[in-house]
């Protein structure tokens, strides 16, 4: 497997919204086989980058290396901008919110019967586009499958998880991994009285859940951000 084409063809199907090689073929304008060869070779044409700047204003660079803004052109005029809405003042973009990364997303129903770190038991499930602040090293992306930590992150949400931060720390919400449940996103509070830890989920409709065993082994990180739909 060819990383490279691999992660370059994950932004054009990010930026082009297509998911087949048919979707892809039609928006290029080019031959569904075209499409199926490239892959064979593990190779983009070089003429897929000018008809995805032509048609969408997308940066070459940003596709290739994942560097610079998303956009060169949009509807206001030739002025870089990082996705929709109103293009970035030019001044912005050295800003790091300015540049974004590609990082892979991680479902939450991992593989529970594995052994060692929360990490090891994670599924990839797709890749992202975020601002590379919110892509720097240690963060692992989820994207949530239930309402347990509604209203905070709702079902559909991603969630960033700073796995640097994995000591328990009462009030905090953390990604931990149980067993035949998966990874669950829940608040953490220490019981004096019997000696246990509480896991506490933001929805009420969610019973919480008390483990008398340390905790270290089975947290994957700390909530660091949440994206979702208002």
């Amino acid at each position: 497997m060819n990383l490279l084409y691999e992660e370059t063809m994950a932004r054009i199907k990010i930026v082009s919204r297509t998911q087949t090689q048919t979707e892809l073929a039609k928006l290029l304008e080019v031959r569904q086989s075209s499409v199926a060869e490239a892959k064979r070779r593990q190779s983009i044409p070089a003429d897929w980058y000018l008809k995805l700047f032509e048609k969408l204003g997308v940066n070459p660079d940003w596709l290739k290396k994942g560097n610079g803004p998303v956009y060169l052109r949009t509807e206001a005029g030739y002025v870089p901008s990082d996705g929709d809405g109103p293009p970035i003042d030019p001044g912005l973009l050295g800003s790091p919110l300015a540049q974004s990364a590609l990082a892979p997303v991680y479902a939450m129903c991992g593989d529970s019967t594995k052994t060692g770190s929360p990490a090891a038991a994670l599924q990839p499930i797709g890749k992202i586009a975020l601002p590379k602040p919110y892509a720097r090293e240690g963060i692992i992306v989820l994207e949530m499958d239930n309402e347990s930590a509604a209203p905070t992150a709702r079902c559909g949400a991603y969630v960033g998880i700073d796995t640097a931060a994995s000591s328990p720390a009462s009030g905090e919400l953390f990604a931990v991994l149980l067993p035949y449940e998966g990874i669950i996103l829940r608040r953490l509070a220490w019981d004096r009285k019997e000696k246990c830890f509480v896991l506490r989920a933001e929805n009420p409709a969610y019973p919480e859940i008390r483990i008398q065993e340390d905790l270290t082994g089975r947290i994957l990180g700390r909530l660091a951000w949440v994206m979702q739909k208002v």
